[in-house]
């Protein structure tokens, strides 16, 4: 039985700091991955999820105490991250499921790093700069530069991107931002998926052209420095890539896989931020950091930044609560998979997600700091992934590109697809029987 998959990653540290986190991964499984709150006062320090990857690289030079766990600790590169998961997802695609991958975490935490890599509009790191593969790239280029690489003159590629900024929706890749209200045009499509249907969607032949379309449309995101990101995304940005391509079972059928990719908002209170000022540091190795140098003087920036976040705080709150609320009920018998519960819809992001998430094999990319000062934020993240974990999901497919005719027959194939694994799973049990009663 399918649940929502949990890859926690801890980033590297932003100065000195005493070790907070210890990340380990032991083979591929439901809980393969294990995390342990270090140097605190917390009742529950150990949390099981799919994947535990430590990618604090500096961890030598800032590292305080606990630094021999630290060096022992296996290093997970982008590479690593997208071989662990990123080739399940993107054949997933391909085969014509409905996917789902959000991050999750404090701003500057590194949610964003591990599903997309850099991505500032101004920065020539960015992933949108490389026409080629690169080291920083995260999970959705490496799948997205592979799919296109296998793409044929019948694929039909298409992406939606769109940021929900407080009670609005901004289409990125509308040229004027074009925004209204986030209650329009949400609708369900014909597959059940939630959809925003004002904004655009627009065709993508090549790799080239997805690169060009995200380099336009970070350059329209709402984006604040704060103290805990000079880069921080002001609201959460939802991507949708769809592939429509011939059925491999059959050619004269098509399929259509959908990627859901939400970058969501920083999960840090609202009245911890402050707008803030940086200074840019260029290291010996080339490498580039951005040091923090104190608040902005103009105080009418962080009230605005503050007032913003109490709006996104609500919204994560309430998918917080519902990942609780869901977690109960499962634990107590009285949810089914791919069930949801009633209500959490007030704001945008469960009202748009919720449903869609429990239809689909769902990822959650959580990302938490190192350092033991932060251990606030951390206990939090690893809670609401532990509420996620739990939650049971009823995968469906977005194969309905044709006729209603195909879409039955589609249908159909998958049933038998079903019942042809369950009946080599009956095989393998009675011939493992007769092999026991033979001996």
């Amino acid at each position: 039985m399918a649940s929502i998959q949990v890859a926690m990653r801890c980033r590297p540290f932003v100065g000195p700091g005493d070790l907070g986190v210890q990340l380990t991964q032991n083979g591929d499984g439901p809980s393969s991955g294990e995390v342990v709150v270090l140097n605190s006062n917390y009742t529950n320090t150990r949390y099981g999820f799919a994947y535990a990857w430590w990618s604090a690289h500096n961890a030598k030079k800032y590292c305080e105490k606990d630094k021999e766990i630290a060096a022992d600790m296996k290093f997970i590169t982008q590479d690593l991250a997208y071989e662990d998961c990123g080739l399940k997802i993107k054949n997933d695609l391909l085969g014509g499921s409905a996917v789902v991958m959000f991050a999750y975490g404090l701003s500057g935490s590194g949610k964003t790093f591990t599903v997309f890599g850099p991505d500032a509009a101004g920065s020539p790191d960015s992933w949108f700069m490389h026409s080629d593969p690169h080291p920083m790239w995260g999970i959705l280029p490496r799948l997205a530069y592979a799919i296109f690489k296998e793409k044929t003159p019948d694929w039909k590629i298409t992406m939606k991107y769109f940021q929900n900024v407080v009670d609005t929706v901004r289409d990125l890749t509308s040229s004027a931002a074009q925004e209204q209200s986030y209650k329009a045009g949400m609708r369900k499509d014909a597959d059940g998926f939630m959809d925003i249907e004002w904004c655009g969607k627009v065709p993508i032949d090549s790799w080239d052209d997805l690169r060009k379309l995200f380099l336009q449309c970070n350059a329209r995101k709402a984006i604040s420095p704060t103290q805990f990101n000079h880069q921080s995304t002001r609201g959460h940005c939802v991507m949708t890539l769809e592939v429509e391509k011939p059925s491999a079972d059959n050619p004269d059928l098509k399929q259509r896989g959908r990627l859901y990719v939400c970058d969501l908002a920083g999960t840090e209170p609202a009245g911890d931020i402050f707008y803030a000022n940086y200074k840019q540091i260029t290291n010996d190795d080339g490498s580039v950091e951005h040091q923090l140098i104190g608040p902005h003087d103009n105080q009418g920036k962080t009230k605005e930044l503050q007032d913003q976040g109490k709006k996104i705080n609500l919204s994560l709150t309430e998918m917080a609560q519902f990942f609780m609320k869901m977690a109960e009920a499962y634990k107590k018998g009285k949810l089914q998979p791919g069930a949801t519960i009633p209500g959490c819809n007030s704001y945008f992001l469960c009202k748009y997600l919720k449903d869609t998430m429990v239809n689909a094999k769902t990822y959650l990319f959580c990302a938490i700091r190192p350092e033991v000062k932060f251990h606030p934020y951390t206990y939090a993240t690893l809670g609401f992934a532990n509420n996620a974990s739990v939650i049971k999901l009823q995968p469906k497919k977005a194969t309905s590109a044709g006729s209603p005719m195909e879409r039955k027959l589609m249908a159909e194939l998958d049933e038998m697809r079903g019942l042809v694994d369950q009946l080599k799973a009956q095989l393998a049990v009675a011939q493992a029987a007769a092999a026991a009663d033979g001996g």
